[in-house]
């Protein structure tokens, strides 16, 4: 397949963008593992986000954001590169549940034929840079493509975010001409080991959302002893309802931490003016299950608690701020969005949507469906959501769940028996979708070699 924007459609980028200096800046947060419930704007009980909370009254907030996998890798590179993971082609898991009889570890990578929404912003002028966290990110597996700086020394350490802050805001003060620049900055503070300071976890422990017992943290389990624990009769006692208060205020006081340390970034971009003069998004890569399904972690179902994301956008100078819409977003939404705002010219073949229209005030979004897969033991689970329902298929065997959201908003009740022809009707429109996408045409997996130290960044993360 040829590259989905050729050499000189990118050189055509740049030859048709604007001229104006005063083109916005564009820099994009994503917090990993952040589910969207877990903070103050999205109905956290409890002083767990008053930085985003406040940034969320000087933005426009997405109420049904939706990750495309539950996992880092997969939904990065649609938010990267605005197609779904069944196009970009990083919907496994090489090496933890694949490929053991393999002589090294093997992982995929992002072809060098995806497009990413750096290099379209690296062709129409901007400066480009990114900072992150997180191993699966680092340029082995081709993230890179587009940045000038691009900064993952901090994946291979366990590096909280004021790790990168001051690397990353050095970097942007450092930027003494009139280009625009694109700042990518990827937190891991939220995610496991939940190892935040203690006064987060004192903070929050008797917040309504959590009703944790403080006592409890001297009597705790390792977290991975929570990874993959079986749903038993006897765990539905009181001691056991506390420990998972225990370790869903350790998950919570992870949020708090990094809201602070988000705090130091909003103040450098406000001390310098450019926040006024810059789009700021804040969003994650996917959620997190705390046992609401007997299972900890994500990566390994599609059900909201590891889907639902926030989504926050403030534009310069906080234009129609304050304002919430209930559109449909989800991540290869982000880029054709982004890229409209800054007035850059998008590529062909993107599967999102242009939301930029939602973020200015202009116009609102139909409620279109969302899909997501590629989870971490079964590349062959889809879901289609509507702002309804959910429905599940596995398209190997050939199961398939409905849940109706309104009436069962923790999807735990399974009605696709009792609401054949809804089901039906959703299967079809899935089958329409995946088959839209084959037919655009899907890229040529690329695979490349783990290092042992990565091997054992990803161990300590529970991959």
């Amino acid at each position: 397949m040829s590259r989905l924007l050729p050499t000189l459609g990118l050189l055509a980028l740049a030859a048709c963008s604007s001229g104006d200096a005063r083109r916005p800046n564009v820099v994009l947060v994503v917090v990993d593992t952040l589910r969207a419930d877990y903070l103050g704007v999205y109905g956290f009980d409890g002083a767990i986000s008053p930085t985003i909370d406040a940034l969320a009254r000087e933005s426009v907030v997405f109420d049904n954001a939706f990750a495309q996998s539950p996992w880092t890798k997969p939904s990065t590179a649609s938010l990267f590169t605005s197609l779904y993971p069944q196009v970009h082609g990083l919907t496994n898991h090489e090496g933890l549940y694949w490929g053991g009889d393999t002589p090294e570890q093997r992982t995929g990578i992002l072809p060098a034929k995806a497009v990413t929404l750096a290099e379209a912003f690296q062709a129409s002028g901007y400066r480009t840079a990114a900072f992150v966290t997180n191993p699966w990110l680092i340029r082995d597996y081709g993230f890179s493509q587009g940045f000038d700086l691009f900064d993952d020394y901090a994946a291979a350490i366990d590096a909280p975010a004021d790790a990168i802050i001051e690397q990353a805001m050095a970097w942007v003060e450092a930027q003494r001409d009139d280009r625009p620049f694109f700042l990518y900055l990827h937190f891991m503070d939220v995610h496991a080991p939940y190892d935040a300071p203690k006064s987060d976890y004192d903070a929050l422990a008797q917040a309504g959302g959590i009703g944790a017992d403080r006592a409890l943290a001297a009597d705790r389990a390792p977290y991975n002893r929570w990874r993959n624990i079986e749903r038993r009769p006897e765990w539905a006692t009181d001691a056991m309802r506390l420990r998972l208060s225990y370790w869903r205020a350790r998950y919570g006081s992870g949020v708090r931490a990094l809201d602070r340390r988000l705090g130091d970034v909003l103040h450098r971009l406000r001390k310098n003016g450019l926040l006024d003069e810059s789009y700021f998004v804040f969003t994650s890569d996917h959620g997190e299950e705390l046992f609401e399904h007997g299972d900890w972690s994500h990566g390994r179902s599609l059900f909201d608690h590891q889907l639902r994301i926030p989504l926050i956008v403030r534009a310069p100078e906080g234009r129609n701020g304050g304002t919430r819409t209930e559109a449909m977003a989800q991540h290869v939404d982000l880029m054709p969005t982004l890229l409209s705002l800054a007035a850059v010219r998008q590529p062909d073949g993107l599967q999102g949507r242009d939301l930029s229209s939602v973020v200015r005030g202009t116009a609102t979004a139909g409620a279109e469906d969302v899909y997501a897969t590629a989870t971490e033991t079964n590349p062959g689970l889809y879901a289609l959501r509507t702002p309804t329902h959910k429905f599940l298929l596995d398209i190997e065997t050939g199961a398939r769940q409905l849940f109706d959201l309104v009436a069962d908003p923790d999807e735990q009740h399974d009605v696709a028996s009792a609401q054949p022809a809804l089901a039906d009707e959703l299967q079809d429109r899935l089958a329409a979708h995946l088959a839209s996408s084959v037919a655009r045409g899907v890229l040529e997996a690329e695979t490349a070699e783990v290092s042992e130290e990565i091997q054992e960044r990803l161990k300590a993360l529970g991959y």
